[in-house]
Formats: structure tokens, C-alpha cells, sequence
């Protein structure tokens, strides 16, 4: 068994099968909570549980909390089934999450992946970045940090999630968070597509509620990074600011905006100088 485990609940379209590759070793252990039927081989090297219809957040909470199995395992990833990654992508993952010492973290999202948030995507300035917000999309956990967030499943009626990924690192007190940089996967789908329009308020609603009686906001800052060696790499906070801007240039390049918002949420980390006012004393 794999000290590791990925946990995913996939239909029939998931892209789980290009995660595996039988001819090489691996570190984890793969196990498909589908959503809808769907086929296996008889030589599958991956487990899958029975039908349970519903969004991800909701059959994951119903087989996390029936099934004790996953607590054999050192650390649990939960992707999307619309992630392309290979199996040695997967098995790094998990080897920089233990070496760092990461307790939620995710692989960050290869630039030509669809996304909604900045700081998920690939920077190229660093192997990893230490950081406030790992997206629903593919969250990694340890072991006790999934133990400890569990009982926040109940909060997402809808099943969606919309939330959790904010109030996930607050419950961590904003340490050990991670994107691992160096382990880019891709995402496949565009992303927030819904086309019930009464399912989509009830979501968002759930999400602002969630984020008010948790008193926390989506924390999209980086701390600190790492390189390939897995150590912090340290800098002058100013010089830290260029080199994550410079690893974003291919996003700000796509939307300038991304500029803004990324020095916006960079902003509580340094004491910006006040600059007079051109006609003030």
C-alpha cells in the first residue's frame, strides 16, 4: 500500500486512467468515489466505491466519513476528474508535501489550464510558495489536517464547497499552506460553469455565508517560496515582490489586471512609504 492516497470522485469522462502508468512505481494508492457509473478493466490498479450521485463535496463528505480507510494513509489528494496529470507529477507531489512539511497544499495549475484565481497558476520564480489559499479544485491534505477539517463538510449544503477553500487555511492558522510549483498538473474544463441559475445564488449565498460566520476572505497571498531544494529561499521582501511578479508575467501579460489584484494581496506584507501628494504641504 502506498503511504498516500488519491481520492476522487469521477464520471465518465474522468481523465483518471492518464494518471497511471503500470510499467513504473508509485507512491499512492488510487480510489474513484464515482458520480456516475462508470467502466473498469479487470487489471485496474485503482479501487473504485459504488454510485454516488451528487456534487464532489458531497459524496466526498459521505466516503470520507463512512469509509475509515483513508486514515492509513500519510496524506490524501481530492482532484477534480477533469485534471490531466501523470503518475510521476502525482508521486512529487506527495514527496515535496512530506519534505516541507505542508499539511493543505495543491500542485499548482499549468499555464494553459483554465483557472479562476491567479495564485493558482504555475509562477515560474519559484519550486513552491508557501501561501493563503488552496483552491477546491485539487486541495492535498495531511492526515491530522484532514481529520481536524473534516467536520467543515457539513457546512456546504449545496455540496459545492464554494468556501471551505477560504476558511480551510484560517482553521490552520495560515501555516504549512502550500503550491507546489514545480509539480504543475492541468486543468481541462472552464471553470464556475452553471447553468442552473437557482442552484448558482444558492452557492454563492452558501460561500458568503460561510466566509461571514468564519469571519476570513479569500486569502489569495503568497508568504514566502521555495526552491528545488526544497528550502526557503530567502530575500529582501522587495525582492520577493519582483520575483513573484516576474514568474506571473505570462498571466499579466494575458490580463493586466492580474498585476493589481496580485500586488493588492501582497500589500499587508510590507510598509509601503507615504509618497506626498503633488500640491500638499
Amino acid at each position: 500500500m502506498g503511504r498516500n492516497l488519491v481520492l476522487a470522485r469521477a464520471g465518465r469522462n474522468s481523465l483518471h486512467e492518464g494518471w497511471l502508468d503500470p510499467a513504473k512505481p508509485r507512491n499512492w494508492d488510487l480510489r474513484l468515489a464515482p458520480y456516475q457509473a462508470i467502466p473498469q478493466q479487470s487489471d485496474s490498479e485503482y479501487v473504485v466505491g459504488d454510485v454516488m450521485p451528487g456534487p464532489k463535496w458531497s459524496g466526498l463528505r459521505t466516503v470520507l466519513n463512512e469509509w475509515d480507510g483513508w486514515r492509513d494513509y500519510d496524506y490524501i489528494w481530492l482532484p477534480d476528474d477533469d485534471i490531466r496529470a501523470d503518475q510521476d507529477t502525482v508521486t512529487t507531489m506527495f514527496e515535496v508535501a512530506r519534505a516541507v512539511g505542508l499539511e493543505l497544499f495543491a500542485p499548482a495549475l499549468h499555464e494553459s489550464s483554465y483557472y479562476a484565481h491567479f495564485i493558482t497558476m504555475k509562477n515560474a520564480s519559484f519550486y513552491g510558495r508557501w501561501v493563503g489559499f488552496v483552491e477546491i479544485m485539487m486541495p492535498g491534505f495531511s492526515r491530522p489536517a484532514l481529520e481536524r477539517l473534516l467536520p467543515t463538510l457539513d457546512l456546504t449544503v449545496t455540496g459545492w464547497g464554494w468556501g471551505l477553500d477560504s476558511l480551510w487555511p484560517k482553521l490552520l492558522d495560515y501555516e504549512n499552506v502550500g503550491i507546489i510549483d514545480g509539480t504543475p498538473v492541468t486543468h481541462t474544463r472552464p471553470v464556475g460553469e452553471m447553468r442552473d441559475l437557482e442552484l448558482a445564488r444558492r452557492v454563492v449565498q452558501e460561500s458568503d455565508a460561510i466566509l461571514e460566520a468564519n469571519d476570513c476572505r479569500q486569502m489569495h497571498t503568497t508568504y514566502a517560496g521555495f526552491g528545488p531544494d526544497l528550502k526557503r529561499i530567502e530575500m529582501s521582501p522587495e525582492r520577493f515582490l519582483v520575483e513573484l511578479v516576474k514568474g506571473s508575467e505570462y498571466l499579466i501579460d494575458r490580463d493586466p489586471r492580474v498585476l493589481s489584484w496580485l500586488m493588492d494581496y501582497q500589500k499587508p506584507l510590507f510598509r509601503w512609504p507615504e509618497y506626498p501628494v503633488a500640491g500638499t504641504p
